[in-house]
């Protein structure tokens, strides 16, 4: 029999006793050297195995785990459509919730410098040179040129009307204005025009033939529309985005704006003055108009009468979905009223339907001296009014005015619709037959008619 019995291990073809006596017998080196081998092979296996899966991925192993990342996502997307579906302004605060104070203060400091230089480019505008020209016209004898110097001729009467680009219907229209109103006064009137080269012998004509007819004498002073025109050009260009419907359209003429900077353009010793288009026609002597100037509060600049058709009614329909029960865009005069019942009349609350243009009393001393008015003529307050009411509009200077006398009524005097009866009924056509009349109403003795939209003046 053999002494010992052998079990072989197969390990990468080498062969070991079972006995562990045997290992005695090898030498320390040839072990430490196989165990070498040994841990060389299994690292090499190791190396050969595919690397462990991102940490992403054992993350998302889990169900709930998947669940939460997709709800993430879903959050950032409706967050991403909402902020990119909101309007700017309602961004703006959500933006500006996240803001510092010290930021804040930043921009309030930023904000009151813009401001402070809009004041300074409104008043201290490089003006260009105006030079009008001053006749005396008289029934008796042909015209007296006074050239750039009015003299001892003055009158407390003065005003202002704006004939330019002359076709056939201004050349009617001028010259009915001319004959009502010489016919209703005898008052020495100054009539302050603004034309062209183009349309100025037409006026002279007019006037002569209707001062012959009267027997008046009329202090007649022309202005060149375009030196006008670019006295007002930095008002005009701040307002236009706002006030007109194209930049090439009817009101988007910088003379649109004429009477927000009429003060201006007029003598230093003129204090006050009206401004008339030229489809206006009289039945009253001009000298009851002149006479509301009176009527003046303290703080009023201008005066303007209500506005007869519902057309800021229709530009204000975002703002008056907000606003349900907001006066701005209502009829003067409540719809439900019945004009039989004249007992509730005194208690009446009268709506605000905006203001019309067509007659614009002034009283320049005061414009040129309010620092108040001259802030809302600022590129920072015009945006925050439109922005305030959702406004769009296209009428030129009438549109600020509405604003400016809702905003701040203190600042306009409301005349009464006698002295401004328009006759226009377009909108009756156009979508608002029903509530028309409710804004077409004024009561009283109609003294001046305001034929708007080309429309006929009664007999």
């Amino acid at each position: 029999m053999a002494k010992y019995s052998f079990k072989t291990i197969s390990q990468k073809h080498k062969t070991f006793p079972t006995d562990g006596n045997m290992y005695g017998m090898k030498c320390k080196s040839q072990l430490l050297e196989e165990q070498e081998n040994v841990t060389l092979i299994i690292n090499r296996r190791n190396s050969v195995r595919p690397k462990p899966k991102s940490l992403t991925w054992n993350v998302l192993r889990c169900r709930w785990q998947k669940k939460l990342v997709l709800l993430l996502i879903l959050i950032c997307m409706c967050v991403l459509i909402i902020y990119a579906n909101t309007h700017l302004l309602v961004r703006g605060n959500i933006l500006s919730a996240f803001l510092s104070s010290r930021l804040n203060k930043l921009s309030h400091i930023e904000k009151q410098e813009t401001r402070n230089s809009d004041v300074q480019q409104t008043t201290t505008a490089v003006q260009p040179i105006l030079k009008p020209t001053h006749y005396l016209l008289n029934y008796s004898s042909t015209q007296l040129e006074l050239g750039g110097q009015l003299n001892d001729f003055s009158s407390d009467y003065n005003i202002f009307i704006i004939y330019t680009r002359e076709n056939y219907h201004l050349n009617l229209k001028f010259d009915l204005f001319a004959h009502s109103l010489l016919k209703h006064t005898s008052a020495q009137l100054h009539l302050h025009v603004i034309t062209d080269k183009e349309s100025s012998p037409s006026v002279m004509e007019i006037l002569q033939r209707q001062i012959r007819r009267f027997r008046r004498t009329v202090i007649y002073t022309m202005y060149d529309v375009k030196v006008c025109s670019n006295i007002i050009e930095d008002i005009a260009a701040k307002l236009s985005p706002y006030f007109s419907s194209a930049p090439n359209s009817y009101y988007s003429d910088s003379l649109f704006f004429l009477s927000l900077g009429l003060h201006r353009i007029a003598d230093a010793s003129l204090n006050r003055a009206i401004l008339l288009d030229c489809d206006i026609v009289f039945r009253s002597d001009v000298r009851l108009l002149f006479n509301e100037f009176d009527h003046f509060l303290p703080h009023q600049l201008y005066g303007l009468a209500p506005e007869l058709t519902p057309v800021y009614r229709h530009i204000l329909y975002r703002y008056r979905v907000r606003y349900p029960k907001t006066s701005f865009g209502n009829p003067y005069y409540p719809m439900n009223h019945d004009m039989g019942n004249q007992h509730n009349h005194n208690h009446e609350r009268h709506g605000y339907p905006g203001l019309n243009s067509g007659v614009v009393l002034l009283l320049f001393n005061r414009i040129r001296n309010s620092k108040s008015y001259l802030e809302k003529l600022t590129n920072s307050e015009v945006q925050t009014l439109v922005a305030k009411y959702s406004f769009k509009g296209h009428l030129g200077d009438q549109d600020f005015f509405t604003l400016l006398g809702y905003e701040y009524p203190n600042l306009i005097y409301r005349l009464d619709c006698v002295w401004n009866r328009q006759l226009c009924t377009w909108w009756k056509d156009h979508g608002y037959s029903d509530i028309f009349d409710a804004y077409f109403r004024c009561e009283g003795n109609i003294k001046m008619y305001h034929g708007n939209c080309n429309t006929r003046i009664p007999e």
